[in-house]
């Protein structure tokens, strides 16, 4: 499984992940750390990875 943890949250949980076998990336190893809600969302469905995020925003943007 491939994840993306959003910046609302630690890049501490995308290390444990990785020592935990998973293939983990955290927003900002992508150099945004500004990014909009619309583009994390794409850059995780670009990648195939499941989005890690404490936002409840990205529910409505899947529902859209």
């Amino acid at each position: 499984m491939k994840f993306l943890v959003d910046n609302a949250l630690s890049p501490l949980i995308s290390t444990k992940l990785n020592q935990l076998g998973y293939d983990a990336r955290h927003v900002r190893d992508f150099g945004q750390p500004g990014a909009t809600d619309l583009e994390i969302f794409n850059l995780a469905t670009a990648q195939n990875r499941i989005l890690i995020s404490a936002d409840t925003d990205f529910g409505s943007l899947l529902a859209l």
